[in-house]
C-alpha cells in the first residue's frame, strides 16, 4: 500500500511506487528514496529544488554529462525543479566519517578539476552560461554587503575588506585554466561506494571557475565538525597538491581565494534568502562575516596560512 505521507509532485516513474524515505525537508529542497516493484530499478531518488536549487537540471545537461564527471544518473525530469536520480544507495561522508573518506573525497576533486579544466578548455562553447568571471563574484558581494547592511545595520562596512581582497585575488586567477566548481563539496554530499570510492551528489549550485572553494569547504566543516582526526585533515592539502601535480604553496594560495569565494556566496545566499526560507540562517551571518574577515586577514599578513 502506497504511503500517503508521499510527496504529491512525484512524477510518473517505471514501476509501482511501494514506500519512500524522506532523506531531506527543508523549506527549499525535498530529497526522496522511492521505493519500487516491477522496475528495473528497486529505488530512485526523487529531488524537487525551489528557487536557486530548482536548476540542477541544467547543471547536468550543461556540465555532469558532458564533462564526463561521475555522478548518479539523471532519469527523468519535470521542467519545474523536479528530478529523478539514480540511487547509489549506501551512507553518506557525513553519516560515516572516516578519515580514508576524506581523502578519497580529495583525490575525487583533484581528479574532476583536472579533468574538467582539459575539456573546458578544449571546447569554449561548453557550458558557456555557467562560466563565472571576477565581475560576476563582485556583484555578489554587492548583493551580500546591501542586504546584510539592511538586516543588520551594525555590520555596515564589514565587508569592505574581504570584497577588495576577495576581488585583488580573482584578477590573480584570471589566466588560471577554468574548471567545475560543485559549489557545495561536504560531507553530506559524498557518498561511500562499495568498493572504497566516493562519489559526488547534488549539483545544484555547480559552475565554472578556477578557485578551490570546494577544497576549502570540505576542510571547514571537517574541522568545524571534528570528525575526523586533526592531523589527517591537516594533511588533505598536501594530498590534493600531490594528486593535482602542483605545490602546496600554490594549493595554500588557491585555499584562500576559494574561501573568500564561497564564504562571500554562503553569506549572500543567507541574507537574501536564508532568513526568510531557513529562519535559523539568521544565526549564522555573525560567523560568515568573521570567516571573511579572517580570510581578508590572511590576504594582508601572509600567504603561508592555511584556512583553519
Amino acid at each position: 500500500m502506497i504511503e500517503t505521507t508521499l510527496p504529491g509532485w512525484l512524477p510518473d516513474l517505471d514501476g509501482t511506487i511501494v514506500g519512500g524515505d524522506l532523506l531531506r525537508g527543508w523549506a527549499l529542497s525535498e530529497v526522496w528514496r522511492i521505493r519500487l516493484d516491477g522496475a528495473t530499478r528497486k529505488s530512485v531518488i526523487a529531488k524537487r529544488g525551489i528557487g536557486e536549487l530548482a536548476d540542477e537540471a541544467r547543471r547536468y545537461h550543461e556540465l555532469v554529462v558532458p564533462l564526463a564527471i561521475p555522478a548518479p544518473r539523471l532519469l527523468a525530469e519535470d521542467g519545474a525543479g523536479v528530478i529523478i536520480l539514480e540511487d547509489f544507495g549506501g551512507d553518506n561522508l557525513m553519516d560515516r566519517p572516516t578519515a580514508e573518506g576524506y581523502e578519497q573525497a580529495v583525490r575525487v576533486l583533484a581528479r574532476m578539476r583536472a579533468e574538467s579544466a582539459l575539456r573546458l578548455a578544449s571546447d569554449r562553447a561548453l557550458a558557456a552560461g555557467l562560466r563565472r568571471s571576477t565581475a560576476d563574484f563582485v556583484a555578489v558581494a554587492a548583493r551580500a554587503d546591501a542586504a546584510m547592511t539592511a538586516l543588520r545595520p551594525d555590520l555596515a562596512g564589514a565587508l569592505d575588506d574581504p570584497i577588495r581582497s576577495m576581488t585583488a585575488r580573482l584578477e590573480q586567477l584570471s589566466n588560471e585554466p577554468e574548471t567545475i566548481v560543485h559549489g557545495d563539496f561536504q560531507a553530506k554530499n559524498l557518498l561511500h561506494t562499495p568498493d572504497g570510492g566516493i562519489v559526488t551528489v547534488d549539483w545544484s549550485d555547480a559552475y565554472v571557475h578556477p578557485h578551490l572553494g570546494d577544497l576549502y569547504l570540505l576542510l571547514r566543516e571537517g574541522r568545524k565538525q571534528g570528525r575526523i582526526d586533526g592531523m589527517r585533515l591537516d594533511a588533505l592539502p598536501a594530498l590534493f597538491a600531490h594528486e593535482a601535480d602542483t605545490d602546496l604553496q600554490t594549493v595554500t594560495d588557491q585555499l584562500l581565494t576559494g574561501g573568500l569565494c564561497w564564504t562571500m556566496n554562503a553569506l549572500r545566499w543567507v541574507v537574501e534568502t536564508g532568513v526568510h526560507a531557513v529562519p535559523v540562517s539568521r544565526e549564522w551571518v555573525d560567523e560568515l562575516v568573521t570567516d571573511l574577515q579572517e580570510l581578508a586577514q590572511r590576504h594582508h599578513s601572509t600567504r603561508g596560512l592555511l584556512p583553519g
